[in-house]
């Protein structure tokens, strides 16, 4: 695997150069504090790999039956409005 790690000081002083490397490089990026692993950067295109919502709408539209339409059902009260 392609990956990059670095500490949060270097994160700190070097960002433009880790979002290039993940952006253009698409390498994912494991920022530790004090040895330990905190967080991981990847890609935006590895994440958008996964089923999204429109994925997931296109797949289970229409197992529902549409609701009225209920704008024309509603009656409302009009009061006189005393100032």
């Amino acid at each position: 695997m392609n990956l990059l790690r670095l500490t949060a000081t270097e994160l700190k002083r070097n960002t433009a150069e880790v979002i290039n490397a993940v952006v253009y490089a698409e390498r994912e990026a494991i920022v530790e504090r004090y040895g330990y692993p905190v967080v991981r950067i990847v890609p935006i295109i590895k994440i958008s790999n996964k089923p999204g919502k429109e994925m997931l709408l296109k797949k289970y539209f229409g197992m529902i039956k549409d609701f009225p339409n209920l704008k024309s059902l509603r009656k409302f009260k009009r009061r006189p409005v005393d100032l």
